[in-house]
């Protein structure tokens, strides 16, 4: 019972609450359920693209190019996939989606402490994630629970709380970490980016085919 202690702060046993452990797990790991809860159009589509790890014709560094971009399994699954990443000393990122390249996601992404930032690429259009992590990556063996958002923020990382309080309306506000996770390094005001990320999100900015604004 350490994952429902880890999300609820306690070892309550009763029956709602190991449903909605239930229901909260699948949300994080399962892809099928992933797929389930999107458009029957899009859902349809994505179950007709190739499953792979990586693109056998992708060009450049795999995650950090356009070209050679992370697959996962619809929207879901880039909150999945992409809250389950750390850097290989072992910190989580905070991420958020700020337009695209073509059909190519681009997300920038910080770690939890505000020590290093990042822009990923990521191809939403396959029926399951990735099994690979980039370069300077791995994957966690915390609880994948989500740590960033497909919608832009205005004021990332620091409206993170606002923001994970905006997806009570999808249901997946509880699938989010605990604030107190981030919140120190919120208030501490850790998140300044560096002036080479600022050069490269501006560089990356100028080729967006489309861009969110809220």
């Amino acid at each position: 019972m350490g994952f429902i202690s880890k999300l609820f702060g306690g070892n309550k046993e009763d029956k709602a609450l190991r449903e909605a452990f239930e229901q909260i797990r699948r949300i994080l790991e399962d892809e099928q359920l992933q797929l389930d809860m999107i458009h029957p159009t899009m859902k349809e589509m994505i179950e007709s693209r190739p499953a792979y790890d990586k693109d056998p014709n992708g060009t450049g560094p795999f995650g950090y190019s356009e070209t050679n971009p992370i697959p996962v399994n619809g929207p879901i699954g880039q909150l999945a996939y992409l809250s389950k990443l750390e850097t290989t000393k072992g910190e989580r990122i905070l991420f958020h989606r700020i337009g695209a390249v073509n059909t190519i996601d681009v997300f920038e992404a910080v770690t939890f402490s505000g020590s290093e930032w990042f822009i990923l690429f990521v191809d939403l259009y396959h029926p399951r994630r990735s099994r690979l992590a980039p370069d300077g990556f791995r994957f966690t063996q915390e609880v994948g629970q989500f740590s960033g958002f497909h919608k832009f923020c205005n004021d990332f990382p620091y409206d993170f709380v606002e923001m994970k309080q905006s997806e009570s309306e999808s249901g997946l506000s509880m699938a989010y970490i605990a604030i107190s996770k981030v919140m120190e390094s919120i208030q501490n005001k850790a998140y300044q980016r560096p002036l080479a990320h600022k050069a490269k999100l501006d560089l990356v900015k100028s080729r967006l085919t489309s861009v969110q604004t809220q």
